[in-house]
Parts: structure tokens; C-alpha cells; sequence
């Protein structure tokens, strides 16, 4: 933990923020997702002070134009980054919490499709989560405004979704990943 706290660049909030983690694993992973952007960015050579979180707690690195999204899952960590467009991204475990809280998150049809399929219900999960957090604004309903079309399950492929805001629909492709018993789900 000392370790990873000497090595990854914090801004002050950050710092602050990381502190009022109380759970050791869940700050470890945080700590992670954050060093994740941050590696990223010197991979690129992209200045890296730290990142804030706005009003919406939404990532942004300080003094840079870099959209990012950052999430993590015991005992893994993303990140995501892109110079020009809104980024999403989440990982998840298949878990039963997920399977019981389906119905609040699934549509009628994206429940019927994905039936009892954990994966499946991870795969929703994160697509969601990644537009969610594309977004970037509160409010958004997984239900209500997120809309994932039918999908065969692979370890990795690209899905269609569409995103319905205020009588407006985008359509959004998101890709998903499965590794070590984890699903990965991006998108911009």
C-alpha cells in the first residue's frame, strides 16, 4: 500500500479522497485505477499531475483536455483514455448480487434475453456502466435510458447499445473483454 501511494501522483482531493477509503482493498484498487490513467499518460507522453472529479464524479486529469474513465474490481484495475471523446469503462466479476438486482437495471426485453446467464448479465452490467460513466452526468437511468441490443456471448466482441436522453437516441458500440473471470466493457 505504501508502496503504491509513493508511486502514483495524486492531487490534493485525490489524496484526500483516497484517505476516506476505509475498506484497505477497495483504496488498493482505487489507488490502481488511478495509477492505470497514470501510466497510460506517460506511455504517451500526456503531462500527468493527478486527477479530479467534478460535480458529477466523473475523472478528468488536472490541466489536461484528456477524456478518461477509470473502474476496478478485486483484484484488477482500468483505465481509459482518449484525446477527443467522452470514454467509458467498467469491470465486473459474474456475482448473484448481480443476477438479483437484474430487473432493476434491465429492460423488459434485455431481461427476457438475458434469462438467469450471469455472463450475460455482467456483459449488461458493464456496457451500462461504461456509458454511464461516458455520460458523465447523474441521473441516468441503467432502465430506463440504456438500451442494449441482443448479443451472443464471446470473450470478446463489439455490442450495440443506444443511449435515449431526452427524445434523443445515439447509438453507442461497446466493446467488452473477458479476462481472468472478469468482464471489461468500454466505449466512446
Amino acid at each position: 500500500m505504501e508502496q503504491m501511494l509513493r508511486n502514483t501522483i495524486l492531487s490534493e482531493d485525490g489524496r484526500t479522497e483516497i484517505e476516506n477509503i476505509k475498506h484497505p482493498t477497495t483504496k488498493i484498487e482505487s489507488l490502481a485505477s488511478r495509477r492505470c490513467i497514470q501510466e497510460i499518460a506517460k506511455e504517451l507522453e500526456i503531462e500527468y499531475a493527478g486527477i479530479y472529479k467534478d460535480d458529477h464524479d466523473k475523472p478528468h486529469i488536472i490541466n489536461n483536455k484528456f477524456h478518461i474513465s477509470i473502474s476496478h474490481s478485486f483484484p484488477y484495475a482500468v483505465g481509459i483514455l482518449h484525446k477527443k471523446l467522452p470514454v467509458g469503462i467498467d469491470i465486473e466479476k459474474p456475482k448473484e448480487k448481480l443476477l438479483k438486482i437484474s430487473e432493476r437495471f434491465l429492460s423488459r426485453d434485455e431481461w427476457l434475453y438475458a434469462g438467469d446467464d450471469i455472463k450475460k448479465i455482467c456483459v449488461y452490467w458493464t456496457g451500462k456502466e461504461a456509458i454511464y460513466k461516458l455520460n458523465g452526468k447523474n441521473g441516468l437511468s441503467f432502465k430506463n435510458n440504456i438500451f442494449i441490443h441482443p448479443f451472443q456471448l464471446k470473450k470478446r466482441d463489439v455490442i450495440k447499445s443506444e443511449l435515449i436522453l431526452n427524445g434523443s437516441s445515439t447509438k453507442i458500440a461497446i466493446s467488452y473483454r473477458y479476462h481472468d473471470g472478469h468482464y471489461i466493457g468500454f466505449c466512446f
